[in-house]
């Protein structure tokens, strides 16, 4: 391969949403299609994102990067994308699309990128390693086999749980009114922030964030949002999200969490537990999930339910230094 031939240009998302779903699925878990993305890249539009792919003069796409601004409530911070097709590893692509990357950075006004690198990929943790970007925390997948999974292990404990006065239910049978969304928007964000390793950094930056994100999302299943409500004082007490991913075999334990003042009830295990029993009605076998190293107490859970590690992600990040 002779890089100067290589011709490095905005994406053409009518063209090229195919093939960079395929390199996306070379590295992420969760499976991606053109639909997919073109899904995602269009509600970032408003918040910045800029997608170039690399071609040859056939006009094939070699590889791609991408800057995406992740977790607007901080200040300048973007994800990245850098994927290389493997036939096209080790001749500097990798190295210029890095390069153009870094350009790209610099016109947004980037102070803080991120990254993430599949945890059994030695060249990538090197790649990423070279250029200055430094392990942040890793993330733990893990993966239960639902086909030898027991579903009434659990029905003591919600049983118990309900005669204390917790009310389990779903955002379909509520309704999945706009009142209701901003309670599960309340609840999630203030879970994921008070969880171990989350720096006290809630995911959305707004209610309008979170229904343009998650509520209005094609993954979004309302019946899939799994609630536990404390009946005596109305309390949206803890939650656990599942779905199934389009052209995905497997389903999806998006988060559970529970409001900081209802925790060592054990309310993560039934609403997990739930969330579990609905991934029965979708007629998979598998389920997938993923924790922060660091949120010991989720991954015990996991555990006992039955849950075994799979190969998961290094989350890196570096400073840029022209900020």
């Amino acid at each position: 391969m002779d890089l100067i031939d290589i011709k490095i240009q905005p994406i053409d998302t009518a063209v090229h949403f195919g093939v960079v779903a395929a390199l996306l699925n070379t590295v992420e878990t969760e499976p991606n299609t053109a639909e997919s993305l073109a899904e995602w890249y269009n509600k970032q539009l408003a918040d910045g994102i800029l997608f170039h792919v690399a071609v040859d003069p056939g006009g094939n796409v070699l590889g791609f990067n991408g800057l995406y601004h992740t977790n607007t409530n901080l200040d300048r911070y973007y994800g990245m994308y850098l994927i290389v097709a493997g036939e096209s590893w080790g001749h500097g692509l990798g190295s210029l699309l890095y390069e153009h990357l870094l350009v790209q950075a610099a016109g947004l006004g980037v102070r803080t990128l991120r990254t993430r690198v599949r945890d059994n990929s030695d060249h990538s943790i090197q790649f990423a390693t070279q250029r200055g970007f430094e392990q942040k925390y890793h993330s733990i997948e893990m993966m239960l086999d639902l086909t030898s999974w027991n579903d009434q292990k659990y029905e003591p404990l919600l049983t118990s749980l309900r005669d204390q006065g917790f009310h389990f239910t779903d955002m379909a049978e509520l309704g999945d009114t706009q009142d209701d969304r901003r309670k599960l928007y309340a609840l999630n964000n203030g879970a994921a922030a008070t969880d171990p390793g989350s720096g006290g950094v809630s995911p959305w930056s707004s209610f309008e964030e979170f229904d343009r994100d998650v509520c209005n999302s094609s993954w979004y299943h309302p019946d899939g949002q799994i609630v536990a409500i404390d009946a005596y004082t109305g309390v949206w007490a803890a939650m656990s999200a599942i779905t199934v991913f389009c052209g995905s075999d497997h389903a999806y334990n998006l988060f559970t969490g529970t409001d900081l003042r209802y925790r060592g009830r054990k309310l993560a295990q039934a609403v997990k537990h739930l969330a579990l029993r609905k991934a029965l009605t979708f007629g998979v076998g598998v389920v997938r999930t993923s924790h922060n190293s660091e949120n010991a107490a989720m991954i015990a859970i996991d555990t006992k339910l039955g849950n075994f590690r799979t190969p998961g992600m290094l989350v890196m990040e570096k400073e840029l230094a022209h900020v």
